[in-house]
Formats: structure tokens, sequence, C-alpha cells
């Protein structure tokens, strides 16, 4: 870990590369110039930004040659990678990609235009955004003039400079409400910054954050000491991750909504996994091929999760608990032994055919009802549950984004839930590139739950990827069509020096109350 971190390009080897490029790669197939006029054009560097050996790209007169995958981090400077090299080996390609650059340059957040970036900078009361916007403008006629002049390399800079002002200009106008729930998922349970949930905290606190939903326990694993579920390595490595978190998130005012992966037991340990096969806790779909979930129609299942998620609960001081994996894998599953005779003994009928019936037969329709209670019989007992132990802890929830498609792919009835009450707030996966569908999305969202349920819509700033300033572009369309607030996936190394900043600058510039 750390010990390749990024890659430092040699000045002056290849026309249009960076200075510098991020890569947390494991491992490398180290290579050296071995004729055909090739040459080393960069070397790894670790994570303190000292230079090993070992070359990272080659250049020769017939290739290039990079000596790990390309992974998705620091997506901007592979960009730049990747069009020097391709210029170098073709150079009319230069050509194209600097008409390509400067029609991104005009493509940030929502605005897909300069007269609409102009009017998002105009409405602001920012004076640094107002500046920034004009040295854009200033870059653009620049890259304009290169291209003319026959300077394509340079031209692609330029208008790489002036998309990164004006998305920084973009990123600054937004005000910011004084009451909005600005949250963030962290799949690692670690944070940004493994063994330092101090520096996380901070991180999300001075850029507007007020809420993390940290992953601290799966369906056969727990970062934290459980006496339920197996302990995982990252506590046995680190230690337990809800006592730091917490005492992290309390200084710097963070709510903290403990993220639990229901059912899914896929990183569980061996000997786990084993026991539950043994007991016939696994699930098994139409094929008669198991997989590694447990079961939601199991009644030690069923305890499990339960008693699992109310712990967290009992031991910590959490502002809420939240469910995520809610559901089955999808439409194939579960038709294991055991899922067949609860449902005859619930229906009071036999299957004829079992599990044809059930799952494309005359019962399918009466099968996925009985799949959609399994689910809400949880929901409904942790917020019974939950609330008995502690009025005040919040139960929410991380769910599909299609509604009803959701009800009868995965049997999630989320909005069902909202209806029962069973949720003091949902955070539905709208997890899109495109601005379109995700407005269409919160809009029906916010319709099928009325006032019942704050939604605050998930925004996929690892998946699919957006850049920081396309982050904040949905946190305004959520904003305009009346959400209060928003989730972002996720808080992690890859994303914390872009995407917690970005926010920041305008978006989450002013704090607000969560709830």
């Amino acid at each position: 870990r750390g010990t390749l971190a990024e890659v430092r390009f040699h000045a002056d080897t290849v026309p249009g590369l960076p200075s510098a490029m991020k890569q947390a790669s494991w491992n490398i197939t180290v290579a050296e110039p071995a004729g055909q006029g090739a040459r080393v054009i960069g070397h790894w560097h670790d994570g303190s930004g000292k230079a090993t050996p070992w070359p990272a790209m080659l250049v020769s007169d017939r290739g290039a040659f990079f000596s790990h995958v390309l992974l998705s981090d620091d997506p901007p400077a592979k960009l730049r990678m990747l069009a020097a090299v391709l210029g170098q080996f073709h150079p009319p390609l230069w050509q194209t990609m600097a008409r390509a650059a400067l029609q991104r340059a005009q493509q940030v957040g929502h605005c897909r235009s300069i007269e609409e970036l102009r009017e998002v900078v105009e409405a602001s009361d920012d004076a640094e955004a107002a500046r920034l916007f004009e040295a854009a403008l200033a870059q653009r006629t620049r890259s304009e003039q290169l291209l003319t002049s026959g300077e394509p390399a340079a031209a692609v800079e330029a208008a790489s400079e002036s998309r990164r002002l004006a998305a920084e200009a973009y990123m600054r106008a937004p005000s910011s409400p004084a009451r909005e729930a600005r949250a963030v998922w962290n799949h690692s349970g670690m944070g940004a910054y493994p063994g330092d949930w101090e520096k996380s905290a901070k991180v999300l606190a001075d850029n507007g954050f007020n809420m993390i939903l940290p992953n601290m326990l799966w369906g056969g694993l727990a970062h934290y000491a459980s006496d339920l579920l197996p302990r995982s390595r990252t506590f046995e490595e680190h230690g337990d991750q809800i006592t730091q978190c917490c005492a992290a998130a309390k200084k710097h005012g963070l709510e903290v909504h403990v993220w639990k992966v229901n059912y899914n037991a896929q990183n569980a340990p061996k000997e786990f996994l084993d026991r539950m096969a043994r007991e016939g806790r696994l699930q098994y779909d139409v094929k008669g091929e198991r997989h590694d979930w447990l079961c939601p129609s199991h009644p030690d299942n069923f305890k499990l999760e339960l008693e699992s998620m109310i712990e967290v609960a009992r031991m910590y001081p959490v502002d809420g608990i939240h469910f995520d994996y809610i559901r089955y894998p999808g439409r194939e599953s579960c038709y294991c032994d055991g899922c067949r005779a609860r449902f005859e003994a619930a229906s009071g009928k036999k299957v004829a055919n079992w599990p044809r019936d059930c799952h494309s037969g005359p019962r399918s329709d009466e099968y996925n009802e009985w799949r959609c209670q399994q689910i809400t019989n949880l929901v409904a007992a942790v917020h019974r549950e939950g609330k008995k132990l502690r009025p005040e802890l919040a139960i929410s929830a991380a769910v599909f984004g299609h509604y009803p498609g959701c009800r009868e792919s995965v049997a999630q009835d989320w909005v069902a839930w909202a209806e029962a009450g069973y949720l003091d707030f949902l955070c539905p996966m709208d997890y899109t590139d495109s601005d379109e569908q995700f407005s269409n999305l919160v809009e029906n969202q916010l319709k099928l739950v009325g006032k019942r349920v704050p939604v605050y819509p998930g925004i996929g700033a690892s998946a699919p990827g957006l850049d920081p300033d396309r982050v904040v572009g949905q946190i305004l369309h959520a904003r305009r069509l009346g959400a209060p607030g928003f989730t972002i996936f996720e808080f992690s190394a890859r994303t914390v020096d872009t995407m917690a900043p970005g926010v920041g600058l305008g978006a989450g510039r002013q704090k607000a109350t969560p709830r």
C-alpha cells in the first residue's frame, strides 16, 4: 500500500504529457527499453513522493507500454496522457482532440454552453466565480488561436485549462441552504484515510457535509466488536471502526448513520459460510445453484439481521442505522427448499411444480408478494425495535431508483415502507451520468412518497463516475426539484481530493442543519 501511488513523466519526452498521473496500483510488469527507439517516459513514485527505480511507461517508434492496467483514479491526467501518446503516433489526431476539448470546455456541471454557464455565474454573488469565468474565456480564445495557427497540442492544453477554470467558477457559484442533509456513503468503513477517522471527518465538515453513512457490517462480517457477526480483518488491523468514526464525527459535528449490507455474505469467512450452508440458510436460485447470500425467509437469518442492526444501536452512540441490499439479488432468487416449505405454509397450498410455478408460472405474482413481505418484515422489525431502544434513532435505507421495477425484480417495496412510516429518510441510488434521467428519477421518487419521508437522492460520484462539477450539477437538480438533501457515493481515497472540495466551494460552503 502506497508503494505505487503516482507516475511522474519526464519533461519533453512526448509533447502534451501531464507532469504526473495518480494511480494506486498493486503490481506491475517491469519492462526496459530494448530497441525500436524505445525510451522510458515516466517512473513510479511512492505515496510520499519518493521516486522508485521502476519504469511506469515506455514509448518506442512502434508502440507504447504501460506497466499496469489503467485504473479509474485521476481521469483528467489519464486523458492527457492518452492524448499525448496517441498524438505522438498519429499527429492528425491532435486536430480532432483539440476541437473536442474546446467543445468539452463549455460543458460544465448541468450547463451545455458558454451562455448557460454565464447565466449561472452572473446569478452568483461570488466575485471569484466571475473572475474565474473570465479567465476561462481567455483560455478558450487562446486555444482557438493556437488551433488556427497549427499548434493543436498546445490548443488541447489551453482548452483543458479553460474547462478547469470554468468548472471551478461553476462550483463556486451556488449558494447553500441553511437546512439540508448533505451525506456521503463510505464503502470501506474506514473513511478516506484508513486508520485516521479524524482526518476524514474534518475533510467532510470543512466542505459542508453533515452526515456520513459508513459501511460497518455485512451479512457475515463486522468492522466493530460484534458478538453476533465474524469480526473482519479491518477490525483486527485498524480497531473498532464504529468507535473511531463516532468519536471523530461528534468532534466535527457530523451525524453517523451506520450502513449495513443486508443478507449479502460474499465476503464472510469460509467457516461462517460453511455453517450457513450446513444449516440451510443460504440462497439458491431457480436453477438450484447456491449463492452466498442469507435467505431472507429463514427465521434464524431474520433474527441475525435484526439483532446485528440493533446491536449497533445498543453499543454505539450512532444517529441512525442504514439498510443496503435490503432485497433479493434478483428475480431468480430465492428458491431454496426452505422457501418452498415456508411459502406453502404461509399460503396454505402446495406448489405443484417447484420452482417453475413460482418463478414464471401461475403463482409467480403470489410468490413475489411473499418475497416482498419477507424483506418488509425485516424493515418493520428494525424500525420497531430500534425506536423502542432509542426513539430518536433514525432508520433509513439505500434503495433502487426505479419503482415499481425494483418491487418486481428484487422484492424491494420502499414505497410501502414509506407509507407505513418505517423509515426516517430514503436514499435512492440514482447513479447516472444523464442529468435528464437523474431529474426524472428524483421527480418520480418525490411524487411517490409525498411528504411522508425525506428523500436524499444518491449521486454517483464513483459509479458511474462523475467529475466534481457534474456532482454539483446533480445537487442543484435535486434542490430545484425540492429534495431536502443528497447522498453522494462515495467518500473514499479516490474522491476525497476532488469531490469533497468541489462541493465545499459553493454547494456546501455554508454549514447546514441536516434534518
